[in-house]
């Protein structure tokens, strides 16, 4: 017992000593504490300034992306039409095709004679062993026809050759007897196909005459080309 009280007394004063040295580490940590509660704020306002720049930077990249197609376009190996380039050229182009390139161009200068935007389609895998289709449409400044529509092919028939046609759509508001009386002055009718009445033109073109409900008429010519 005589001797538990001093081990007892220097129990008590190690525990003093370590809780004083607790106390001055944790007072030491509160500078630091604040300078890294200080830090973040700027840190944080750097990392929102990089996402705004991310951001901002967004819109002055769209006309890199842009700036090819505002570049000269390939040019059609053919006549071109006043209002521009034929699309479906440059679709042709674009596909690599050279068997009926002299085919399609020449389709084109045929049926696009105004503003007119193209759909075209081809065999990627061998583009100058199938068939090429573009659909066409056009936007005229006669109100009586604003619109009109074309649909020209090409298929290569082996040893560099090629055939196609076209067809082409026009809605009129005229009827389809007074369109017919006006096609007949330099063609000829061949055909009534179910009161569907077919004019032959000068130029071989064939035009099928649809009426419609509101008293107009359609018309659709085909046309071949070897």
């Amino acid at each position: 017992e005589q001797h538990a009280e001093p081990n007892a007394m220097m129990l008590w004063k190690t525990a003093g000593r370590c809780a004083v040295c607790a106390a001055a580490l944790l007072l030491a940590s509160f500078p630091l504490l604040a300078q890294k509660e200080h830090a973040a704020p700027p840190a944080a306002k750097a990392g929102a300034a990089a996402g705004k720049s991310e951001t901002a930077g967004k819109p002055a990249a769209a006309p890199a992306t842009t700036a090819p197609a505002e570049g000269p376009a390939p040019q059609p190996q053919g006549p071109q039409a006043a209002v521009g380039e034929f699309q479906p050229v440059l679709h042709a182009q674009g596909a690599k095709i050279s068997t009926c390139m002299d085919t399609i161009v020449a389709e084109s200068a045929t049926v696009i004679d105004a503003p007119h935007t193209a759909i075209s389609s081809w065999s990627t895998a061998a583009p100058n062993e199938n068939v090429f289709v573009s659909i066409v449409g056009l936007n005229y400044a006669n109100k009586a026809t604003p619109n009109g529509a074309a649909i020209l092919f090409a298929a290569p028939l082996g040893s560099g050759k090629c055939e196609g046609g076209t067809v082409q759509i026009y809605p009129f508001g005229q009827s389809c007897s007074a369109l017919q009386a006006s096609l007949i002055k330099e063609g000829h009718t061949i055909a009534t196909l179910r009161a569907l009445p077919v004019v032959e033109t000068k130029n071989g073109y064939r035009d099928v005459l649809i009426p419609t409900a509101g008293g107009g008429c359609v018309l659709v010519s085909v046309g071949m080309r070897q």
